[in-house]
């Protein structure tokens, strides 16, 4: 009986897991950008876009975390994907939250020569999708996607008032040292 139970479970799973996918592949780019921009969306929410055959932009993969995106970067693909981090400023009476959508185009290390060329416009297309993005960098491998490089060009690209620390979401978070009392 508990061998047929966890058989019933697992099978259970495997099909939810499969669900989830197709729902995904079902909603349009634009759908997805538009539930991860949303006002009260939480922190480390992304989404990953390619182009298909015919050159339309599709949705290869959403989800929660850095860690689970850096590990969803195919390396034999163009892609871009879109992350959402929260600017999280505390002061003595209030707390202040602003998201920033970062965009990351990938041309993975095992990308031919030939598919390399078509990164120029796909990012063309996938700009037409993500708005308002904060800043964007290219990336060739996991280790070029760290919360690290994306507070740098946050910083880089913000204005003069920084937050007191960027919320990536799954628990992670970075402080900045700009307003460190001496």
């Amino acid at each position: 009986f508990i061998e047929r139970e966890r058989a019933f479970i697992h099978a259970t799973n495997l099909l939810s897991s499969r669900l989830r996918t197709a729902n995904m592949s079902e909603s349009s780019p634009a759908e997805v950008f538009a539930k991860i921009s949303e006002k009260d969306e939480k922190s480390g929410k992304w989404m990953i876009l390619s182009l298909n055959k015919k050159k339309k932009a599709v949705v290869d993969a959403t989800g929660d975390g850095l860690e689970s995106l850096r590990k969803a970067f195919d390396e034999g693909k163009c892609s871009w994907a879109l992350f959402r981090v929260h600017g999280v400023d505390v002061q003595e009476n209030v707390t202040s939250t602003r998201p920033k959508l970062v965009q990351i185009n990938w041309v993975g290390e095992k990308v031919s020569a030939f598919a390399k060329m078509g990164a120029l416009e796909g990012k063309q297309k996938v700009s037409k999708i993500f708005k308002g993005i904060a800043c964007s960098f290219d990336a060739n491998g996991s280790d070029d996607v760290s919360a690290d490089e994306i507070v740098k060009k946050l910083c880089a690209s913000g204005g003069a008032h920084k937050p007191v620390y960027y919320d990536f979401g799954c628990d992670e978070k970075i402080q900045l040292e700009f307003y460190q009392k001496k």
